[in-house]
């Protein structure tokens, strides 16, 4: 009877190899009289392209490698012409699996101080797995409903009316865009986790997610700007930040600001002084 071969790394194996299968050959400056019987790179291609032999790249993208150098990655990245979001994926793939123990976020006091004091500036702060830990009023007031669906923006983005209408045209995009980045950062999947769930509960209600997620989309989520459709206050645009918190584990806390001087400022201060 044969052994079943050990995978310890099916994650960045299937990486891979969805990106080689992706690729065009002419962009990666591979011309060849064989034909092509499947799309992308052959692995012989894209292991002389990296620089490593064809034996050891069918290792990798058979998950029976845990990891790879950060030399091979980067030669793999830039072969793959991989973008930055993709590049990080990649590496944060091939890294050593830490065990996790699932315990409550703890929301430093300085953060509270800080978006209490942003007054009308609406600022939303998240965890891995889109998990919201703290929602100044001003957030609850451009994102309503958000504190509901187990506290978790992703599930809301994917599952309440409100978000479709006030993404408008840019829902698919922006959602898309929140898949991405959960993938991102939640990075290799060890089962039982809470992001796992999700990842399970959205697979099987939500087309989009689920085509989203089996295409392996990587995003860094870094648009600057929004538009949203406030149901009082209309069409309105929002530079947005992204700020990591410091020794906080992983807490991300996004920030919404209207122009200064701007119409959107005036609408939005405007519905800010409103009775909820």
């Amino acid at each position: 009877m044969q052994a079943t071969a050990v995978r310890p790394n099916v994650e960045l194996g299937d990486f891979l190899r969805s990106r080689r299968a992706r690729l065009d050959p002419h962009k990666a400056g591979v011309v060849s009289a064989r034909r092509r019987r499947v799309q992308g790179l052959r692995r012989e291609e894209l292991a002389e392209l990296a620089g490593v032999s064809v034996d050891y790249y069918t290792r990798l993208e058979q998950g029976r490698h845990a990891s790879a150098s950060p030399g091979v990655l980067d030669a793999l990245a830039r072969a793959l012409c991989l973008p930055e979001a993709d590049r990080a994926y990649l590496h944060r793939l091939a890294a050593p699996v830490k065990p996790k123990i699932e315990t409550p976020a703890v929301v430093r006091p300085e953060t509270r101080h800080l978006m209490r004091a942003l007054g009308d500036m609406p600022a939303v702060l998240m965890r891995t797995g889109m998990d919201v830990l703290a929602i100044n009023d001003a957030a609850l007031r451009l994102y309503d409903g958000l504190n509901a669906y187990g506290g978790n923006g992703l599930r809301w983005m994917m599952t309440d009316p409100r978000a479709r209408e006030l993404h408008g045209d840019d829902w698919t995009a922006v959602a898309s865009e929140m898949i991405g980045k959960t993938r991102l950062r939640s990075g290799r999947q060890q089962p039982g986790g809470s992001v796992g769930t999700l990842i399970d509960e959205l697979s099987a209600s939500s087309e989009l997610f689920s085509r989203v997620w089996q295409d392996q989309t990587v995003s860094l989520a870094d648009r600057r700007r929004k538009r949203l459709r406030h149901p009082r206050a209309g069409l309105l645009e929002f530079g947005v930040e992204s700020l990591e918190v410091q020794h906080a584990d992983g807490q991300l806390l996004v920030v919404f600001t209207p122009e200064p001087g701007s119409a959107d400022e005036r609408a939005w201060h405007e519905e800010m002084s409103r009775p909820v």
